[in-house]
């Protein structure tokens, strides 16, 4: 993954429930280790169609993965394990991200009824607003704002 993506996971409210979890809530280690998100979930075809209106069909490198959009710029990638979903992403350049994109991503996780996970594990409900300020607080965002002192920092 590039330092200017900002990357997304989904995960199943109902999932998250289950194991306690509500929005604002993060993550431990140990959590995002073992809670096994899509077990016994489905994607329907319906809900990627609006996806593809963004982010065509893409090349991926594995048999296992399935991307809509390009894996340099804006994705969305579907890991399975054979027939079963193992993993859920959104990942976004915001070198040039479109809100439309983001706005798509919100109602495909609204459609799905599922929570963001940010890549700190902050559990975050699928509103705009709300992604907007993970995607402004990320290292991503600090990158693209000030590539120089970004790097700086790394030191």
């Amino acid at each position: 993954m590039a330092v200017w993506q900002f990357r997304i996971e989904l995960a199943p409210k109902a999932v998250a429930e289950a194991n306690s979890l509500c929005a604002g809530m993060v993550l431990t280690q140990e959590q995002r280790e073992s809670i096994v998100w899509w077990r016994d979930q489905r994607l329907p075809v319906t809900l990627l169609h609006d996806v593809e209106k963004m982010l065509p069909p893409g090349k991926a490198w594995s048999k296992d993965l399935e991307a809509f959009g390009s894996l340099d710029t804006s994705c969305l990638t579907i890991m399975r394990e054979g027939e079963s979903l193992v993993e859920v992403h959104f990942r976004f350049d915001l070198r040039e991200v479109a809100i439309e994109l983001l706005e798509t991503a919100v109602q495909f996780s609204r459609d799905l009824q599922c929570w963001f996970i940010s890549e700190g594990g902050k559990v975050i409900e699928p509103d705009l607003s709300a992604l907007k300020d993970e995607i402004r607080e990320s290292s991503a965002f600090q990158f693209v704002k000030d590539p120089l002192s970004f790097i700086s920092r790394l030191k």
